[in-house]
C-alpha cells in the first residue's frame, strides 16, 4: 500500500492468501478470519497462516484507532481490497465519499431506527457509489441496487410511472428492512448477511450446507461463490475503514454539503406534473425532480401518493395544491379528437386557451388534429367534451332534410353553436339521467321540460365521480340552489342518490340555450325558427341579471362577479354568450385567467 501500512513480508502473505491467488484451496480455510468487535481489544487471536506479530500488525494497521459500531473483520483479504481501492481506484472512492456526504446522515438515522449498525450505510457506496439512479446490467436499480422481485418483496412500487428503487427515502427503508431480515436469518453474522444481500439468501444457505461452512470465510474458500461475492464482503469492510478514517488514506476531510438530504412531504390525489406542482409554490421545477428521481416520467401517479418537497415548504405547497384550479378540475384526463374538431373550437368549448392546450400536449401538433388524436386536458374539460353527442344522424332524422342540411350537421357546420350545447336527451341516455315532473310524477322529456317549464325540478341520479360543482355547471344553476333543494349540509354526494335539480324559470339566463337544445333534439331543421327563438329567449333577463346589470347604461351588457371554480366557457353558456365575445368585451387575451371576485361585462346575444 502507498501508505506503507504493511511490511513487505505481510504483503507477500496478502498475495498468497487473497481470493485471486492461483493455488488450490487448502483443506483448512485461509485466511483464518480475525473478528474485531466494535471496540477493538488489545490482542487478537492469530490464524494458522500468519504469525501472531504479523497479524496483530495487520489488524492495527487496517483498523487504526476508529471505534466502529459494525463488528469489523481484519484479515488479509480486507487488506488486499483496501490496497486496491486506495491505490488503483482513488478517484472513484473520492466521488463515492463526496456523494455519501449528501445522504449519509439521513441513511444513518434510518438504520439506527431499525436497530442496525450505522456503519452499514457504507453498503450503498459498494452497491452504487451512493447514486440513487444507478442501473446495473443485471437489472438492479437505485442506491441499494434492488432487483425487481426483491424490491417488490420489500414493498417498493415498480411500474410504468414509478420506480421506487430510485426513491432515496422509500428504498433506504426497504434496504434497512432487508438487512434486518438477513441478519436474523444468519444468526447475527453480518458477513453472511452482507454476502446474502449480494448473492441471495438461497445461494448462501445452500452453499454453507453443501460444504459445512460455519462463516463467510470458510464458505468463500470451500464453496462455489462467484468471485464478485467473494470480494464483496472484504470490500464492504475496506470501504468502511477508508470512509471512517479518510485523512489517514490521503482523502480530504468532510467539508459539509450545502444541501444535505432533507425533505417535507405532501399528498396528491390526482396525477400532476412535478413542474406544475412546483409552480404552485414558486419553486424551481428541478427541486422536485431532484427529490423524486423515482417519478421518472416527471409526474405523480393517479390516486393518493406522497411526494417529497424541499424542507420547510410542505405546509405551503400542500395548501396551494388543495386550493388549485388543477385539483378543482380533478386533475387531467384524455379526450379523443373527433371528426370536425379543431384546437380553436375545443378551446372555446372547454373554456381553455390554445397556449394551455399546447403546453399540456408538447408532442402534438395542435394546428392539425386528425380524428383519434388523444389530447391531455383538465379532467372536467375532457369529460365535458367527451359527453357531447356525436354529430351523426339516423336515417329517420335526416329524411326530411336536404342533402346540404345533412352534410352541415354531420360535419359540424349546422346552426352556430349547436354542438357546443350537449343534447340533453342523448346526454341523459348515457348518464342514466332521469327528469320527471315533480308535480305530476309523470316522466317528462327534455323537450317538454325545455318548452313548458311546468315543473320546478328535474331529477338526476348521481354517478361515480360526479360533484355538486360539476352538476351545477351542467344544469346552469348554483351549487347553493342544489344544496337547498336537497337539504344538503356539505358538498358530499353519494353515487346512486337521486337529486332534485332546480329548473330555471321562464326568461332566465339559460332560457335561450335550453330552447335551442330542445329544438335541436326534436330534429327541427328550420334555421329561421331556431334563430328567431334564440333571439327572443336571449333578450329576456332573469332578476339576477337585471340586478347585476343595473347602472351599466347598456341593456345589452350584463355584469357578472366571478365565483371560485367558474370558467369562461361555463359563464358564456350561462348567459347565452360566447367566450370570444366575453374576452373582447373585457379586453382579455387567450392567456388571461379568471380571478374570484372579478367583475366581467357579459355581452348579450342577438
Amino acid at each position: 500500500m502507498s501508505q506503507r501500512l504493511l511490511a513487505p513480508a505481510a504483503l507477500l502473505v496478502l498475495a498468497a492468501c487473497s481470493p485471486g491467488a492461483s493455488r488450490a484451496p487448502a483443506r483448512v480455510p485461509a485466511p483464518e478470519p480475525v473478528v474485531v468487535p466494535a471496540v477493538a481489544p488489545d490482542t487478537v487471536e492469530a490464524g494458522p497462516e500468519l504469525e501472531e506479530k504479523e497479524l496483530h500488525n495487520t489488524s492495527s494497521a487496517l483498523l487504526g484507532s476508529v471505534r466502529y459500531d459494525l463488528p469489523m473483520e481484519a484479515n488479509t483479504w480486507v487488506a488486499t481490497e483496501l490496497d486496491f481501492l486506495v491505490n488503483q481506484r482513488r478517484s472513484v472512492i473520492g466521488r463515492w465519499l463526496e456523494r455519501a456526504e449528501q445522504y449519509q446522515e439521513f441513511v444513518k438515522g434510518v438504520f439506527a431506527g431499525y436497530g442496525l449498525p450505522t456503519d452499514l450505510h457504507h453498503l450503498a457506496m459498494v452497491e452504487s457509489g451512493y447514486l440513487p439512479t444507478a442501473r446495473s446490467r443485471a437489472g438492479a436499480v437505485g442506491m441499494w441496487q434492488f432487483m425487481p422481485t426483491t424490491g417488490r418483496d420489500m414493498g417498493l412500487r415498480i411500474d410504468d410511472v414509478v420506480d421506487e428503487r430510485m426513491d432515496p427515502v422509500r428504498s433506504t427503508h426497504a434496504a434497512a428492512r432487508h438487512l434486518r431480515d438477513l441478519n436474523g436469518t444468519f444468526g447475527g453474522d453480518w458477513s453472511l448477511a452482507a454476502a446474502a444481500y449480494n448473492a441471495g439468501t438461497g445461494r448462501i444457505t445452500r452453499g454453507m450446507r453443501g460444504v459445512g461452512a460455519k462463516n463467510f470465510w470458510e464458505l468463500a474458500v470451500w464453496g462455489t461463490l462467484a468471485q464478485e461475492t467473494k470480494q464483496y464482503v472484504p470490500r464492504l469492510y475496506a470501504v468502511t475503514i477508508i470512509a471512517r478514517d479518510r485523512e489517514r488514506f490521503g482523502f480530504s476531510p468532510p467539508l459539509g454539503v450545502a444541501r444535505p438530504f432533507a425533505f417535507d412531504s405532501i399528498e396528491t390525489d390526482y396525477a400532476i406534473p412535478l413542474a406544475e406542482l412546483a409552480g404552485m409554490a414558486g419553486l424551481p421545477a428541478y427541486t422536485l425532480a431532484e427529490l423524486n428521481p423515482h417519478l421518472y416520467r416527471g409526474t405523480t401517479p393517479e390516486g393518493r401518493y406522497w411526494v417529497w418537497v424541499p424542507k420547510g415548504s410542505g405546509q405551503t405547497l400542500q395548501a396551494a395544491y388543495l386550493d388549485s384550479e388543477f385539483r378543482k378540475h380533478q386533475g387531467y384526463g384524455t379526450y379523443a379528437v373527433r371528426r370536425g374538431d379543431s384546437a380553436e373550437r375545443l378551446a372555446l368549448l372547454a373554456g381553455l386557451t390554445l397556449s394551455h392546450i399546447r403546453e399540456l400536449n408538447p408532442g402534438v401538433n395542435v394546428e392539425r388534429l386528425p380524428p383519434g388524436t388523444r389530447l391531455r386536458l383538465p379532467r372536467t374539460a375532457a369529460q365535458a367534451l367527451a359527453a357531447r353527442p356525436v354529430e351523426r344522424l339516423a336515417a329517420s332524422e335526416g329524411a326530411g332534410e336536404s342533402g346540404r342540411g345533412r352534410r352541415d350537421r354531420e360535419e359540424g357546420r349546422g346552426k352556430g353553436d349547436r354542438e357546443e350545447e350537449p343534447k340533453r336527451s342523448e346526454r341523459g341516455e348515457r348518464s342514466g339521467e332521469r327528469e320527471r315532473s315533480s308535480g305530476s310524477g309523470r316522466s317528462e322529456s327534455p323537450e317538454r321540460s325545455g318548452r313548458g317549464r311546468s315543473s320546478r325540478f328535474a331529477e338526476h341520479e348521481v354517478k361515480e365521480g360526479e360533484t355538486l360543482w360539476g352538476l351545477a355547471r351542467r344544469y346552469g344553476v348554483e351549487v347553493e340552489e342544489i344544496r337547498e333543494a336537497n337539504r344538503l349540509d356539505g358538498n358530499t354526494i353519494v353515487p346512486g342518490r337521486t337529486l332534485r335539480i332546480p329548473r330555471k324559470a321562464e326568461g332566465s339566463e339559460r332560457a335561450g340555450s335550453t330552447a335551442r337544445v330542445a329544438r335541436a333534439d326534436s330534429g327541427e331543421s328550420s334555421r329561421s325558427r331556431a334563430r328567431s327563438g334564440e333571439r327572443s329567449a336571449s333578450s329576456e333577463r332573469s332578476p339576477r341579471e337585471r340586478r347585476s346589470g343595473e347602472g351599466s347604461g347598456d341593456a345589452r351588457v350584463t355584469r357578472h362577479v366571478v365565483k371560485s371554480g367558474e370558467t369562461l366557457w361555463g359563464i358564456a353558456r350561462r348567459y347565452d354568450s360566447t367566450v370570444v365575445a366575453i374576452r373582447r368585451a373585457n379586453g382579455m387575451d387567450e392567456d388571461s385567467t379568471l380571478q374570484p371576485g372579478q367583475t366581467l361585462r357579459i355581452p348579450r346575444g342577438d
